[in-house]
């Protein structure tokens, strides 16, 4: 397999994952996520592991209202603002689930018990990954789930030689001990989130001039 990789992120898991934020960290609250500033930052934080990047793809339900929401989805009619990103959107709504508000108030080892509100966004991540696996093509593979049920995926492309790698938006946030046990790595972008959200730093978090500087007259 060549060194290069994929990206694959659950657009569920990322919805959860920026509503989990909003709700934890005050200074989060109702900023969009900019997809094209978290593409970018996955491929910082992952370049060594993944070598070159193929493509990044986020998989969401179909006319899924969180994306106008919760997201700032950059124009791809515009010079230079998509760099090997797309987004597939793949699921159907299945009535009488429960919220996903709701889901979150559950631990997270018992949110896999309940039904959700999309149809078909796992089967069709799960194939065109494997797709990618056993063509051969690219043998690192990045992931951004939550769902315990990825694992026999994990262990699949793992057994077809590739490299399976983990992420996440925030160190705080619970991930699932079965998909961080077989990862062969797992990182997270807490250093990225200000520029992902768009959020200005605080004061005292930017560079300070030494005391003797200030003192000048």
């Amino acid at each position: 397999m060549e060194n290069r990789g994929y990206y694959i992120i659950d657009g569920s898991c990322l919805f959860s994952s920026i509503h989990e934020l909003w709700n934890t960290r005050p200074e989060y609250k109702n900023n969009k996520l900019d997809l094209g500033k978290l593409s970018e930052a996955l491929m910082r934080k992952w370049s060594v592991n993944i070598g070159a990047t193929i493509r990044i793809n986020y998989y969401f339900k179909k006319n899924e209202p969180r994306m106008d929401s919760m997201l700032i989805i950059p124009q791809s009619i515009n010079p230079g603002v998509r760099d090997h990103w797309q987004i597939k959107q793949c699921a159907e709504n299945v009535r009488n689930t429960i919220p996903q508000e709701e889901l979150l108030k559950l631990s997270p080892k018992y949110r896999d018990l309940y039904p959700r509100s999309e149809k078909g966004l796992d089967i069709k991540l799960t194939c065109d990954t494997l797709i990618f696996a056993a063509s051969n093509k690219a043998s690192n593979f990045v992931f951004l789930v939550n769902d315990r049920d990825y694992v026999p995926l994990f262990e699949a492309i793992q057994t077809l030689g590739g490299n399976v790698y983990l992420t996440a938006l925030d160190s705080k946030q619970k991930i699932h001990e079965g998909l961080s046990n077989v990862s062969d790595r797992f990182l997270t972008l807490d250093e990225e989130l200000p520029n992902i959200f768009g959020i200005e730093p605080k004061l005292k978090d930017k560079i300070q001039l030494p005391q003797q500087v200030l003192n000048i007259k």
